[in-house]
């Protein structure tokens, strides 16, 4: 069976209305089922996977983009997409690595992974505590993750004010940083509509003096970050391990393993977003309030 053909082929079966898929858009689709391995669920996966690429690229096409700013498009939801699936099985691979394998291979395959090996509760605003200011990249990053975990524009502005305003005054607030707040909400300037930074971003800053956003597994040096963990009272074998996820630059597998010491569960999915380790542990906590109730009431 014919699963991949060239671009001239698809162009005159999409022209001719032929090729399996009919006028679907022109895109290919299979006569028979391909005769291949793959389990049900994995199947399900791939078709959600590209139904996901395909509506971004209707939506941007909707939009009136131009054909290099789909493009670009494409690029990007294919990419994330990967990564997404990437972390998930990086998570999977290193549990079944850790539980059994390792051991398992400890005289063949274990010496030659280490040799080549050589998530996310937030970056250190205490200082916005403290000290009542963030330089700009902090102002970015913990603005958009506020936004992304659903605070409005109003609590935003009420909420910067009331920390800036105590070391530079209401007046100058107003004048020199509501202006940026508003912005990332879209209310200044072009009006975008700016989106909370992601893990692969927030890995890829480089924070100057002063400077307290970035990713604490990247960018937090060995002692502050055991500090801060052993804060989140994640400490004994489970703190080694994080530390040596660090150590090999495993910063996501870091997160995820953080996640799941915290709170006791599994996150098969892996960490890829900083608000998305907010919402997780927002539905932990919830089903375990919800428990709680339900026992109190039984």
């Amino acid at each position: 069976m014919e699963i991949v053909r060239s671009h001239r082929q698809l162009a005159a079966e999409a022209a001719s209305g032929v090729g399996g898929g009919g006028s679907a858009g022109g895109l290919p689709t299979y006569r028979v089922a391909p005769q291949l391995e793959v389990r049900l669920e994995e199947f399900e996966l791939f078709a959600i996977d590209r139904l996901r690429v395909l509506k971004g690229i209707a939506d941007g096409l909707s939009r009136g983009k131009r054909p290099e700013e789909m493009e670009k498009l494409v690029v990007s939801l294919v990419v994330t997409q990967f990564r997404c699936n990437i972390s998930k099985a990086l998570v999977l691979t290193n549990r079944k690595w850790t539980s059994t394998i390792k051991e398992q291979e400890k005289d063949r395959l274990t010496p030659i992974v280490e040799a080549l090996s050589n998530a996310y509760f937030g970056p250190d605003y205490s200082q916005l505590r403290e000290n009542h200011h963030l330089k700009h990249g902090g102002r970015m990053q913990f603005g958009l993750f506020l936004k992304g975990a659903g605070l409005k524009l109003e609590d935003a502005l009420a909420f910067w004010r009331a920390e800036f305003s105590q070391k530079v005054g209401s007046e100058r607030f107003d004048k020199e940083y509501a202006y940026s707040i508003r912005h990332n909400y879209g209310k200044e300037g072009k009006r975008t509509d700016y989106t909370p930074y992601s893990c692969q971003k927030i890995i890829s800053a480089t924070p100057g003096v002063g400077d307290h956003h970035g990713c604490p597994y990247r960018h937090f040096g060995e002692e502050n970050l055991r500090a801060a963990l052993n804060k989140m009272g994640t400490s004994g074998h489970s703190l080694e391990e994080i530390m040596d996820k660090v150590k090999n630059r495993h910063y996501q597998l870091a997160c995820t393993m953080t996640f799941e010491a915290a709170h006791g569960v599994s996150c098969d999915t892996g960490i890829n977003h900083p608000n998305q380790y907010f919402s997780e542990s927002q539905k932990v906590l919830k089903a375990k309030n919800q428990a709680v109730e339900s026992q109190a009431t039984t």
